[in-house]
């Protein structure tokens, strides 16, 4: 006869042995979880670096061309603080020809009420109101032509 088998007299014994150290390995798993120093949060995040970022210098130069709002005549007609306003949408440069994205050829200076009543369609941006030469490259250059005549309404 083993050892194993004298240990248990019978199968109840054999199963009551099998329960109990079933219950101690869940208590040992249960400890260690408790004093595991591990932290939950997630890392820090690595910080951007101080790099120019090109988004940011097609924003400046963009403004710096259009001196302000295209759409409103009146300074006093902008509200929101001045933004840069691709004329084509984003989306579609990047599928077309992307290295055109960040180039303030493709855009316009707007106030924050402009672009958004724009983007909400209470007011879409007149095609007159886009400046000449960017309407120019536009459609000579790029071929957005038909783009801007469905999403640009004349006056």
């Amino acid at each position: 006869m083993h050892e194993w088998e004298r240990a248990y007299q019978t199968i109840e014994d054999a199963n009551q042995r099998f329960r109990e150290d079933e219950e101690y390995a869940a208590l040992d798993a249960k400890h260690e979880r408790a004093f595991d120093n591990s932290d939950p949060k997630p890392a820090p995040r690595v910080k951007r670096s101080n790099a120019p970022r090109p988004d940011r210098l097609w924003w400046e130069r963009v403004l710096e061309r259009d001196q302000g709002c295209c759409v409103h005549s009146n300074p006093a007609d902008c509200s929101d603080g001045f933004q840069a306003h691709h004329v084509i949408p984003q989306q579609r440069l990047r599928r077309e020809p992307p290295s055109w994205l960040w180039e303030p050829i493709v855009s316009m200076g707007v106030c924050g009420l402009a672009h958004r009543q724009h983007h909400t369609r209470t007011r879409p941006i007149e095609r007159a109101e886009i400046p000449a030469q960017v309407v120019a490259f536009l459609v000579f250059q790029l071929g957005f032509g038909p783009y801007l005549d469905r999403h640009y309404p004349a006056p």
